[in-house]
């Protein structure tokens, strides 16, 4: 387990050490650097990948981990929709505590759009270490 420095993770201390890659995964080849993919350097970074990751991972895809993932695509097939967002984010407010202990959850800001492609919008608004404001936007085709 790291040790943390005031509100600041041992990791953080220096920045030139990657600890994890960023999503989504895009070659930085192209880019002219070094590695294959870009690299997080901080926590609050990685933090932020790992939620996206998980949020868009469906239960049970992992095959040796099939615990992994959340149940988001599931609420997009119930039929009363405004009880579906509000389940929907007590949901996600339940599995940020759980799974995420170090977020400090803000706001949850979820709505659909029924344009000629159906979307469910989810923003997650939350603080990590001494990151003020940081958020989230997933798009769910529905």
């Amino acid at each position: 387990m790291a040790i943390e420095i005031g509100n600041l993770p041992a990791f953080d201390q220096t920045p030139v050490v990657g600890i994890g890659l960023a999503v989504p995964f895009i070659s930085s080849a192209t880019s002219g650097s070094d590695s294959l993919f870009s690299i997080n350097y901080t926590t609050s970074e990685q933090i932020k990948s790992n939620m996206i990751n998980y949020f868009l991972s469906g239960r049970g895809e992992r095959v040796f981990n099939p615990n992994f993932g959340s149940r988001v695509k599931e609420f997009l097939f119930i039929q009363d929709e405004e009880q579906s967002l509000n389940t929907l984010k007590k949901y996600l407010e339940d599995e940020i505590k759980l799974i995420f202990p170090v977020v400090k959850l803000k706001e949850i800001k979820i709505s659909s759009s029924n344009n000629s492609f159906p979307i469910l919008e989810v923003q997650i608004f939350y603080s990590v270490f001494t990151s003020l404001n940081e958020f989230i936007e997933l798009n769910i085709p529905l």
